[in-house]
């Protein structure tokens, strides 16, 4: 087993989540009740229901598209000071946090939750684990954004005269039966965040709602897609897998220099 790297001092991530895809269960709702007191009495006292809509698209082939919008329902749970929390739906339990601090300590409240669901619902099956990381790079002082970033994620943002909207970059590799979607987005300001994760639930350490000026938003995401049957063991070690891809992402997306600064 591989030893976890030391804690940077000044870590970059400003948000993390886990997303863990199950059977749907049509009557999920029944269970909330008993779900939301287990975890009320486990630090996460704040709850909401929120109603969701989405497009759904068919028959791309005809004239005229069947468009028709769905209604999705999705239950919140937060810690007192919104810094971390799981959200579900129907088929889906995501938990994530603004205050990361080691793996270890993610990963446990994402198995505890995982473990809550399947004791109260019964859970047959898994059919999708994703992992994404944000990171904030951003300089300080005299310093610039190009001491921080890999020279392939800067685009022409350090080159074209005039003031920088955005720069955006995306790569996709397939690594170890899943995906790998890393994303740069360089902008000018606050810090950019995908439009999937707006508005955020969670509140932003004060380092990151401070951040004004020329900054680089690392978005990395890895999920693998695949039906197995739910396993709390086989869970955990595929998103130690993931955390393992995602985490040689970002070396390679960062500079030297940055990781000193950090460390």
């Amino acid at each position: 087993m591989k030893t976890a790297a030391p804690k940077m001092s000044l870590a970059p991530v400003f948000y993390t989540l886990v997303q863990v895809q199950f059977n749907p269960i049509a009557q999920i709702s029944d269970y909330v009740a008993r779900l939301q007191e287990r975890l009320r009495r486990t630090g996460f006292p704040d709850f909401q229901a929120e109603n969701q809509f989405e497009l759904t698209i068919r028959r791309l082939d005809e004239q005229q598209p069947d468009v028709k919008p769905q209604q999705h329902v999705r239950w919140s749970f937060t810690n007192s000071e919104r810094t971390e929390g799981y959200l579900l739906r129907s088929n889906a339990l995501v938990f994530h946090t603004t205050a990361y601090h080691t793996f270890e300590s993610f990963l446990e409240r994402t198995i505890f939750g995982l473990n809550l669901v399947h004791e109260i619902v019964e859970l047959d099956y898994v059919e999708r684990i994703g992992l994404r990381y944000l990171n904030a790079v951003f300089p300080i002082n005299d310093e610039t954004i190009e001491q921080y970033l890999n020279p392939g994620l800067l685009g022409f943002s350090a080159s074209l005269d005039g003031c920088l909207v955005h720069s955006f970059t995306e790569t996709v590799t397939a690594i170890e039966n899943g995906n790998l979607v890393a994303r740069a987005v360089i902008t000018d300001g606050a810090l950019a965040l995908s439009p999937d994760l707006f508005p955020l639930q969670l509140e932003l350490q004060p380092q990151f709602t401070a951040v004004n000026g020329r900054n680089t938003v690392l978005d990395t995401d890895y999920f693998v897609v695949k039906r197995n049957s739910f396993n709390l063991i086989e869970i955990k070690s595929q998103l130690l897998k993931s955390h393992e891809i995602i985490t040689n992402a970002f070396k390679v997306s960062v500079t030297d220099y940055a990781k000193e600064k950090w460390a």
